[in-house]
């Protein structure tokens, strides 16, 4: 997919000691529209049927967060509000004002926390199979989590391995996190698009008090969809809901 994109920049900026890895294309007179992986997944995760038409008319900004790609780890515990401050800096280090936010999963997690905590750099926001905290996954979902995350925690404690290490981090993401309240998320005042699908692992009454919480939010609930429903179905139902929906 990458050949049939204009690249910009594929490059580092270098924050909180380390050199975070981000790639910059589409259509450089474009508004901005930073697109956030989900868990464990690097800057190419959006790579598909969204991130190549939607580079015709938007300059697109992708970052690996810590640990993914060629993004080093660090020592510090990795949190959405750490997150939160690494894409404000990618955001200052390319002189960005304003962007256009679509996340999936946790990379829609970040998306909310950072509207959140600095709305003013959010024009619109997009988010696909996304929640507040861990109340809002299946309990099924939630606990293979949680079993996940303590084998790469013993391997890790055991072997020492940077890798095992890596993935109890990046696994650790979802046990506990995030915080956000619906309370917290009503401060957004901007357009806001909540997508889903029917048999998501996010809990289909969490995913619609989330709407419900910021006024004038749009909710698209695709049926028969699970939660990778921002890869699937795309060409003929997500990707016209979310041109509508950032042109609005």
């Amino acid at each position: 997919m990458e050949n049939k994109v204009n690249v910009i920049e594929h490059s580092f900026f270098k924050h909180d000691g380390l050199d975070f890895e981000y790639h910059v294309s589409g259509n450089p007179d474009g508004e901005n529209l930073v697109m956030l992986n989900g868990n464990g997944g690097d800057y190419r995760c959006f790579e598909g049927d969204l991130y190549v038409p939607l580079s015709k008319d938007y300059r697109i900004i992708r970052f690996s967060t810590r640990g993914t790609g060629k993004t080093p780890l660090g020592d510090k515990k990795l949190t959405f509000d750490l997150f939160c401050d690494d894409l404000k800096a990618l955001l200052d280090h390319l002189g960005v004002k304003k962007t256009n936010i679509c996340g999936f999963s946790d990379g829609g997690n970040l998306g909310m926390c950072f509207s959140v905590k600095y709305q003013e750099y959010v024009s619109r926001l997009a988010v696909f199979g996304s929640n507040l905290n861990t109340r809002g996954t299946r309990t099924g979902d939630q606990l293979g989590i949680i079993k996940d995350h303590r084998i790469y925690a013993i391997k890790a404690a055991i072997t020492k391995d940077p890798e095992w290490i890596r993935r109890r981090e990046i696994e650790g993401m979802m046990v506990g996190q995030p915080k956000l309240t619906y309370k917290k998320l009503s401060v957004l005042k901007i357009p806001f698009l909540n997508v889903f699908g029917e048999f998501d692992m996010i809990k289909r009454r969490h995913s619609r008090k989330i709407t419900k919480a910021v006024e004038g939010a749009e909710e698209v609930i695709v049926l028969n969809g699970g939660h990778s429903t921002a890869f699937k179905k795309t060409d003929f139902l997500i990707l016209p809901v979310v041109e509508k929906f950032l042109k609005s």
